[in-house]
Order: structure tokens, then sequence, then C-alpha cells
């Protein structure tokens, strides 16, 4: 079945029901899942921003010796292309999560979907990381060459587009875009993490609202040992 779109509301937006305790977990993830793609998305947007300036100045250097200056970048560029990739993946992920959790609380999904949501989750934290170790190693430590004219010509090129450097790490939109790419990383991890718990919980328990004596309440706090699973 179709989701019910006469449940989409701008009301499901207010704190109250945004916010409402009465569903596992929602609080923590409506706030994890929106820092991980908002810092996520700034990341990707500076490592965009960064991408275009290095293609550019390629193509500054390469014309104005005459078809002579390479300049040899392909480690930043794969490193901005796997950030903009997951941050993209991350986004569009967890942001289906967040609506469909915001409108649709209570929906019970079809078990490949629960399966299938867990494993994107996990390949989207480890893309995540690639990018994190792979931005950081690149901006740390390496730098761009220029190649095909004399060292005296590279420097009158150079003295010419002198940004972005050739230096990685001298440019201080690399140094924001790795910084906002781990924070986003930690909040993926943890937006993962309480995805996976709050599924199972679901599994367990059902979506819907916990009222008193809910049997998914702690057993210590006065709730009720859950059902066993019925043997099929």
């Amino acid at each position: 079945m179709g989701f019910d779109l006469s449940q989409m509301s701008w009301g499901a937006f207010r704190h109250k029901r945004m916010f409402d305790p009465r569903w596992h977990l929602r609080k923590e993830r409506f706030v994890l899942y929106q820092l991980a793609m908002i810092i996520g998305l700034i990341a990707e947007s500076v490592a965009t921003s960064s991408l275009s300036k290095y293609n550019h100045h390629q193509t500054h250097l390469f014309n104005a010796s005459g078809g002579l200056a390479i300049e040899h970048n392909n480690d930043i560029i794969a490193a901005y292309d796997i950030t903009i990739v997951f941050c993209a993946f991350l986004a569009t992920f967890f942001g289906a999560e967040f609506f469909f959790l915001l409108f649709w609380p209570t929906r019970r999904y079809a078990q490949w979907w629960r399966v299938t949501k867990k494993a994107l989750a996990v390949i989207i934290t480890i893309g995540m990381a690639v990018a994190c170790i792979l931005s950081t190693v690149v901006v740390a430590t390496h730098e761009a060459t220029v190649s095909g004219v004399s060292d005296a010509q590279k420097q009158q090129l150079l003295n010419i587009y002198f940004r972005p450097p050739l230096r990685y790490r001298s440019w201080a939109p690399n140094v924001v875009y790795v910084v906002f790419l781990w924070i986003s990383f930690v909040f993926t991890v943890a937006s993962t993490v309480v995805m996976f718990i709050s599924v199972e919980h679901d599994e367990r328990y059902g979506a819907e609202p916990r009222e008193p004596g809910f049997v998914g309440d702690d057993v210590e706090h006065g709730g009720i040992e859950p059902l066993p699973r019925s043997e099929k």
C-alpha cells in the first residue's frame, strides 16, 4: 500500500509533534538526522566550490601556456568527488527517513525495506569514513604539480594564477570542508546507531506511540515484559 498523503501537514513540523516523547527515540532521530544532513551538505557545498576552483585553475594554466602546462590534481579531485557523492547519498537517505518519521510514524514497513535501509545506512557510513580519511590525507599531505613547462615559466603562471594554491592545505576552504566532513561523519554514525535501535524496537514492539504500560517500557520502571515471538 502507498502512503496516506492526507497525513502530510504543516502542523507536523510543530515542536510538540516533532518531539513527541511517546515514540521511541523520535527526538534523537530528528536531531541526529538533521545534524548529519545539514553539516554534510555544508561540507559538500564547500567541496563543490573548491572542485570548480581547481578545475578552472587547471584550465587557466593550460590556456595561458598555450596548451603546454598541465596541472596534476587528480588526488584532490577524487577526494572532492567521493565527498560530494556520499554527502548527497547521506542527505537523500536520511532526508527520506526524516519525512517518513515525521508524517508516518506508525507505519509498519516490510521486512525487505527494514533490511535494505540498514544496509544503506551502513554503506553510507562506510563511504563517509572513506571520504573523511581520503580527504584528510590528501589535503594535509599532498599538493598539485605542474608539468610541461620550465620552473621559471611555471612560477610566472603561478604568480598570475595564485589561487587556489597548489598546496592543498594552504587553501582554507579545503580545511573547512574536511572539518565539517568529519563532524558530519560523527553524526552519521550516531544516526545509523539510533536507526538500528529504532528498527529493532519497532520490529519487536510495533511503531505505535508508547503509552503507560506499553510492552516496550523498561521492565525495571514498571513496564511489561515483551511478548515472545511466535515460532513459525
